[in-house]
């Protein structure tokens, strides 16, 4: 089972943040944050926040691994959330080329749906298959 320190620190190397930006962002000492990380102490509730914030990620992420249906913005596991945290990284232009390319592939999908063909899309795993 993957503790709360653990969930903190991955979500901060996938953020590609160091103790001291987590510092920086939060006032928590690089000390204290590297205890929490290590298991070797439980955040007080006022850090779980300022660690959530920091983080971009719920407390309930934080400490259950789950997200709570009105933060997560409809999606339904990790794998979307982590599509939406990208989008979120990348610039305006870059969203408008995700987005002309999304519809296309929806489109194409739509239009095969409606020729009998089966899409791309494998119903056991609701992800894309690799070519």
């Amino acid at each position: 089972m993957i503790t709360i320190g653990k969930r903190i620190k991955e979500r901060r190397k996938e953020l590609h943040l160091t103790l001291a930006d987590i510092k920086a962002k939060t006032g928590i000492s690089t000390g204290n944050l590297s205890d929490i990380e290590n298991g070797n102490r439980l955040p007080a509730s006022p850090t779980l926040v300022q660690l959530a914030d920091a983080l971009q990620c719920s407390t309930d992420w934080i400490l259950m691994h789950s997200v709570p249906e009105s933060e997560n913005n409809g999606c339904s596991d990790l794998g979307e959330l982590e599509i939406l945290d990208m989008y979120r990284q990348i610039s305006e232009e870059d969203k408008e080329e995700i987005y002309m390319m999304l519809s296309l592939k929806v489109k194409r999908i739509k239009i095969k749906k409606e020729q009998g063909l089966k899409s791309t899309i494998s119903p056991i795993e609701n992800k894309p298959k690799m070519a």
